[in-house]
């Protein structure tokens, strides 16, 4: 079988997901050092100090500012990476599916899975249930490159909440055979 999810992608999520989330808690902590300065330093003046409007000033305008680039970067690039590191926890951990589809097409438009984006490969699969052939879309990470399959193979793939963790080909079409075969005659 080709594995097409490696496990160590999990294992580099989660180190990206530790260390966008580390930049925040370090930024979290130095507002947090300045407010507490500025607190103690508010409670240094006295009762009419016309330096008391600056300070609320220069705390209040940083403070602003740590809640728009909190919504901003939890909003956008930590929510990114997090769901990210969930679907890449979810095919380590999650039940694995085998099937066995005759390969159609490669399907370039995006999906969204879990907040991820997609592609996918379209496959051709016997239903034993309705007793008949049925197009199941298997998705792969969109920033990755598709697996090496030709139209009309017969394929067995292992998935895991229908995104693609391994394959392996099966048989060529005879079309393919036959060309291969007089390629070496």
């Amino acid at each position: 079988m080709t594995e097409y999810f490696l496990e160590e992608f999990y294992h580099k999520a989660k180190n990206q997901r530790k260390t966008v989330l580390g930049w925040y808690i370090a930024i979290a902590v130095i507002y947090a050092i300045f407010s507490i300065g500025m607190f103690l330093y508010f409670k240094t003046f006295i009762y009419n100090d016309p330096r008391i409007s600056l300070a609320k000033f220069i705390h209040y305008s940083v403070t602003a500012l740590f809640v728009v680039f909190s919504f901003i970067y939890l909003g956008i690039p930590y929510k990114r990476v997090n769901r990210y590191y969930r679907l890449c926890y979810n095919l380590v951990t999650g039940i694995r599916e085998t099937s066995t589809g005759s390969f159609l097409e490669y399907d370039e438009s995006l999906h969204d899975k879990d907040g991820v984006d997609m592609k996918s490969l379209i496959f051709i699969e016997w239903n034993k249930y309705k007793n008949d052939f049925f197009e199941r879309k298997v998705l792969v990470l969109n920033e990755m490159e598709f697996p090496k399959l030709i139209e009309g193979s017969n394929v067995k793939y292992i998935t895991q909440g229908n995104v693609l963790i391994s394959y392996e080909i099966l048989d060529l079409p005879k079309e393919n055979e036959n060309s291969e075969k007089s390629d070496n005659q």
